[in-house]
C-alpha cells in the first residue's frame, strides 16, 4: 500500500510540474506577432479590400495579413497578434482597420503594410463595463437592461478576451465602426485613440450578432445579423431601428450602391431594394449555398462568392439575376473585391484567387 501511496504521489507531482511548465509557456494570442510565413498567400483568408489607389489587402487566420499592387504578387504584413482576422476596409489610400476575434481592432497607417493594436478583448471589456456601471446604477427597477449587461460584461471579462468583432467600416480617415457578437457596437470619431459603446442604441432585444456594417453615401448606416436582423441608423435621434425584410435567416453581408441595398446570406438568399431598404425583391441566385461576399464593379454590376466556392455575376442592371462564372478551381471562398471591369480578387480557404469573369 505504502508502495502504491508513494507511485501515486509521484505521478501527481509529475503531472503538477507539466502543468506548471505549460502555464508558463503559454503565451496569449494576442500578445504573440503573426509569423512570418511562405505560404501565408495559400492559408485561409476571411477578408479583403481594395484601396481608392488599387492595392489589394487580405486579412485571415493567424493574424496572417497580406497587401498586392497586382493582384499577383503578394507580401505578408507586419501585424502584433497572432488571432484570427476576420474583415478589413481602408476608407483612404494608407488609413485602415481590420478586425477579429480576440475583440481585436488592429490599425495601418502605411496602406496594410504594418499593423497596431489599437483595442483587445481585455481592454474592450474593461470598456464595456465602464459604460454599463452607470447605467446600471442610474436605471430604475423596471429597466433590467442595463444591469444585465454589466453581468455580461463581467462575466466576458473574466471568461477571456474570446468575442469576435465581425466587421469593421470607416467614413473616412476618423469616423467608423466595429461590430460583433452579442449585440457589439462600436463607434470611433478620432480614428480609433477611443471608441464609444453604441449597444444601448440598437434594436437588438435578444443580443444578436452583428455579422456586416455598411455606410451609405448619404449618412445612412446599415447593420445586418442573424435572424434575418437588419438595422438603420435614424440620423435624428442615433438610435439603430429595425427595418422589416422577407427573410428570417442570417445575413452575412450587405452592399449599398446609392439608393440600392442589397443583402446575401444563408442557403443562397439575396434580397434586393431599391428604396433604401423600405421595399424588396428576391434575386434569382441559382445557387441553395450560402453567400459570403459579394463586391461592386465600376459599372454596377455586382459579383457574389459562395461557401462553395462559386462565383455569380449579375445580369441585369437591378441586380436581380444572377449566372455562375466559370472558375478555374473551386474552394470556399469568403471575401472578394473588383480586380478592373472584368475581373475579382478573391479569397478563401486556400489562400487568394485571381479570377476572369468572361463577361458577355
Amino acid at each position: 500500500m505504502l508502495l502504491i501511496q508513494r507511485k501515486l504521489a509521484l505521478v501527481a507531482g509529475l503531472l503538477l510540474s507539466v502543468a506548471c511548465a505549460t502555464a508558463a509557456q503559454f503565451r496569449d494570442p494576442l500578445d504573440i506577432p503573426a509569423s512570418p510565413s511562405r505560404l501565408a498567400q495559400h492559408s485561409m483568408l476571411t477578408g479583403i479590400t481594395q484601396t481608392s489607389e488599387g492595392r489589394w489587402v487580405a486579412v485571415g487566420r493567424r493574424g496572417h495579413a497580406l497587401y498586392s499592387d497586382d493582384g499577383t504578387t503578394w507580401h505578408q504584413a507586419d501585424v502584433p497578434v497572432s488571432v484570427d482576422l476576420v474583415a478589413v476596409h481602408f476608407p483612404t489610400p494608407v488609413q485602415g482597420w481590420a478586425v477579429g476575434h480576440g475583440g481585436v481592432i488592429l490599425h495601418s497607417a502605411d496602406g496594410g503594410k504594418t499593423w497596431l493594436k489599437q483595442l483587445d478583448g481585455r481592454a474592450l471589456a474593461d470598456l464595456l463595463i465602464a459604460y454599463w456601471r452607470p447605467l446600471a446604477v442610474q436605471a430604475d427597477e423596471s429597466d433590467a437592461g442595463p444591469s444585465a449587461a454589466l453581468l455580461d460584461a463581467e462575466r466576458f471579462k473574466e471568461e477571456g478576451p474570446g468575442r469576435p468583432f465581425l466587421d469593421v467600416r470607416f467614413k473616412d480617415a476618423v469616423s467608423g465602426y466595429a461590430v460583433g457578437a452579442y449585440n457589439l457596437l462600436l463607434a470611433t470619431e478620432d480614428g480609433g485613440q477611443s471608441w464609444q459603446v453604441l449597444s444601448d442604441k440598437t434594436d437588438n432585444p435578444g443580443g444578436l450578432h452583428f455579422n456586416a456594417v455598411q455606410l451609405g453615401n448619404a449618412g445612412q448606416v446599415y447593420l445586418a445579423g442573424e435572424q434575418g436582423l437588419l438595422l438603420q441608423k435614424n440620423l435624428q435621434t442615433g438610435r439603430f431601428d429595425s427595418l422589416s425584410t422577407p427573410y428570417s435567416g442570417t445575413w452575412f453581408g450587405m452592399l449599398e450602391q446609392g439608393n440600392r441595398l442589397l443583402l446575401f446570406g444563408l442557403r443562397g438568399n439575396v434580397y434586393v431594394s431599391h428604396d433604401r431598404g423600405q421595399h424588396w425583391s428576391k434575386a434569382n441566385t441559382g445557387t441553395d449555398n450560402t453567400i459570403t461576399a459579394a463586391t461592386s464593379l465600376r459599372d454596377m454590376q455586382v459579383v457574389l462568392v459562395t461557401q462553395a466556392g462559386e462565383v455569380l455575376i449579375s445580369e441585369d442592371s437591378a441586380a436581380e439575376r444572377f449566372r455562375p462564372v466559370s472558375t478555374p478551381r473551386t474552394m470556399p471562398l469568403y471575401g472578394v473585391a473588383p480586380a478592373g471591369t472584368a475581373a475579382v480578387v478573391a479569397v478563401g480557404a486556400g489562400g487568394v484567387v485571381h479570377l476572369e469573369l468572361g463577361r458577355q
